[in-house]
């Protein structure tokens, strides 16, 4: 049996990376012709071979799960076509026999796509948008993503009565020409802080240059300058450290840091939350494809192979991605965990492959 668990492995990847070569490639010549007016100056030719092949990453990572799944629906589909499956089931043999390998080899891969995702993935891209619109943008596309790309400048305290205006860094978790603003419930100002740095210490900030102006209810305003004063803030020096971005573009450990960080801000983090938990569930919701891909190739009646296969693979990818559209849109207006969002479309196509197969047995 270790032979025919090799064959069809070796079977199914060669489907699945036939079909994710194909898709991808496809992918990438459509994008091409459709910007290709945009491609000029000096040195483009260049800029656009950095270009796609940071998009290759991306487009890799996005298309993966359903050329698994077309992978391993084409390989099932071929062991059908050839009459093995026939000469198995005359042995006794059940669908578990080709679903034991063809599981295998998508879990694998989803596996690999996941700290692919994060070693490479998450840089192409960034540097992919950073070409496209820096190096072939219109416009004012250039200026829109280097300001967003800056360091955050305003943040607003947890209790919502201190805004902090930092615009410039320091090394050590500094900051450069600082305004601090305090509000009262009114939102009225109360007080201003100026100074033209502010350093951590311990569990206090040291703000140089110091211009500190009150303001009272009747208007009156009085001021207290100083070479350098202690303060006692209640937002810690990690709580600046907060990164722009998309959350597709964080690594995993950023991601993390960056959710503790929002939160002890009081900022939202269900689109972090959201990426972290479909970090892990978008690669593998090929495994619960391929399932479900296995049970309508190995059923009773079926007619055509490959036709069939590519038929049913579009079927299953469109009612996977309509799935986890109405699950992303829960988890982001807040009505499900994102953690049940994440996993809910792979858990309900595995329950429906593993129906599907236990029939077909």
């Amino acid at each position: 049996m270790p032979i025919l668990f090799g064959h069809l492995a070796w079977r199914t990847l060669a489907a699945i990376l036939g079909a994710l070569g194909g898709v991808v490639v496809l992918f990438l010549a459509v994008d091409f012709v459709d910007n290709s007016a945009a491609f000029s100056g000096p040195g483009w030719g260049l800029a656009v071979l950095v270009l796609y092949a940071n998009k290759a990453a991306v487009v890799t990572h996005m298309v993966a799960p359903a050329a698994i799944l077309l992978g391993a629906s084409v390989a099932v589909s071929g062991v059908r076509a050839s009459r093995e499956w026939t000469a198995m089931r005359a042995l006794g043999l059940g669908p578990w026999k080709v679903a034991a390998p063809v599981l295998t080899v998508t879990l694998l891969l989803g596996l690999a796509l996941v700290v692919l995702q994060d070693a490479v993935g998450v840089h192409a891209a960034l540097r992919a948008d950073e070409i496209r619109q820096v190096r072939f943008g219109r416009g004012n596309d250039a200026g829109s993503y280097l300001a967003t790309r800056q360091p955050k400048r305003w943040f607003r305290g947890r209790d919502g009565r201190r805004i902090y205006d930092l615009r410039g860094h320091t090394p050590g978790g500094g900051f450069l020409n600082v305004t601090v603003l305090e509000v009262d419930d009114a939102f009225r100002l109360t007080r201003r802080i100026d100074a033209s740095r502010m350093l951590p210490a311990g569990d206090e900030w040291i703000l140089s240059d110091v211009e500190d102006r009150r303001f009272s209810a009747d208007g009156a305003m009085t001021i207290d300058r100083g070479v350098e004063r202690r303060y006692r803030f209640d937002e810690p020096p990690e709580a600046f450290a907060v990164v722009p971005g998309r959350p597709a573009e964080l690594r995993y450990v950023t991601l993390l840091e960056q959710i503790g960080i929002r939160r002890g801000l009081g900022l939202p983090t269900a689109e972090l939350e959201l990426e972290r938990d479909n970090r892990l569930a978008y690669p593998l919701a090929g495994v619960p494809g391929a399932l479900v891909a296995l049970a309508l190739a190995l059923r009773r009646n079926r007619k055509g192979h490959v036709s069939a296969a590519l038929v049913e693979a579009v079927g299953i990818s469109l009612v996977f991605w309509a799935a986890q559209g109405v699950a992303w849109a829960f988890a982001l207006s807040g009505r499900v965990p994102t953690f049940v969002a994440a996993w809910a479309p792979n858990a309900i196509f595995l329950a429906t492959g593993l129906g599907g197969v236990r029939k077909i047995g």
